[in-house]
């Protein structure tokens, strides 16, 4: 399933490095350099530099300079953010670690626990394990077994 979906994104975008790029950029809190883009998302400079730049003059992200000089990337349109964040989910390791994520992800595990669960009553009721023939050996077997032992026990 993830293979398909997978190849689905990637024929919408053009490649996968491109939805990729984008992904991770719906899901990204700050604006990201290139670099940034490249390292976590293990694509090399001489892809991801380009699929910026393509982004850029298609006006899909829209850059802002760097202290540093550099450039740092982010989407334009909050209906593309929308769609990428609904149907790709790539999250750098600062985002995740973030403070408002990790709220975010508690405030869900409260949720859950207030779920009532129930288990059903197991249908076994003490009596034998499943799949107990399954495991039982036969008889031959056992024959087997004790005119081999006393070989196997001269050799040590």
């Amino acid at each position: 399933m993830a293979a398909r979906r997978e190849a689905g994104i990637t024929s919408i975008f053009g490649s996968g490095a491109r939805a990729r790029i984008l992904g991770y950029l719906a899901q990204s809190s700050d604006p990201q350099t290139g670099y940034a883009i490249a390292k976590d998302l293990e694509l090399s400079f001489s892809n991801v530099y380009p699929e910026l730049k393509r982004l850029e003059a298609w006006r899909i992200l829209a850059s802002r300079p760097d202290l540093r000089g550099g450039k740092r990337y982010s989407l334009i349109d909050e209906d593309l953010r929308r769609f990428l964040l609904k149907r790709i989910r790539i999250l750098s390791s600062s985002d995740w670690f973030s403070g408002a994520r990790v709220a975010e992800r508690r405030s869900f595990f409260e949720e859950a626990r207030r779920i009532p669960l129930k288990a059903s009553p197991s249908k076994r009721g003490g009596r034998k394990r499943p799949f107990s023939d399954e495991l039982r050996r036969p008889p031959q077997k056992d024959r087997a077994l004790k005119r081999v032992r006393p070989l196997a026990g001269g050799r040590r």
